[in-house]
């Protein structure tokens, strides 16, 4: 590995930790937009300013942040990185066999504040599956139960043509959907 190859790797490594920082720091901050001892020290870091109080309760109006600093923050601070890989990456100029290496990089830095938000909302936010308002809904008392048991019925038999499966009457001699004869 030369020169060029170690400095990549290097910077490679530097923006991946730096983005890793960033969301723990962000992500240990217990109070929804609020701060920590690790989230100033990452914002004064990166020279990022904190949101204003009145833009702070706009953003958290939501409901939705359940801990963390702020989105808008977290972003902020990742483009810094970002920008300064690609900085380095100006500086570096473009060395003979190394434009695939280097356009390896520059992607992965346009990218990496997207990815580090998305990691950072996904460790914040409340899940939602696809069966969320399902488990919601049965988490709550249904009509049917009393003191979280279930009420009893009436027996229901519910009849069925054998062949096709359609609903039938008791008083009914042959399907009307399939013309089968019940018997």
């Amino acid at each position: 590995m030369d020169a060029t190859d170690a400095y990549l790797a290097q910077l490679e490594g530097w923006m991946r930790e730096r983005t890793a920082a960033i969301v723990d720091a962000a992500a240990s901050v217990v109070e929804p937009g609020g701060e920590n001892e690790a989230w100033r020290g990452v914002l004064a870091e990166y020279g990022v300013a904190r949101t204003s109080a009145e833009e702070r309760l706009r953003v958290l109006k939501s409901g939705e942040q359940k801990k963390g600093a702020l989105p808008g923050e977290v972003q902020a601070c990742l483009e810094w990185v970002a920008r300064e890989v690609q900085k380095n990456l100006r500086r570096l100029g473009s060395p003979d066999g190394y434009d695939a290496k280097i356009d390896r990089l520059r992607a992965i830095s346009e990218r990496n504040t997207e990815e580090g938000l998305k990691t950072f909302r996904a460790r914040i936010f409340p899940k939602r599956g696809m069966f969320a308002h399902a488990r919601e809904a049965a988490a709550k008392p249904q009509p049917w139960e009393k003191d979280g048991k279930p009420l009893t019925a009436p027996e229901v038999v519910v009849q069925a043509c054998r062949f096709c499966g359609a609903p039938r009457t008791h008083s009914e001699l042959k399907c009307q959907f399939c013309g089968e004869k019940f018997g």
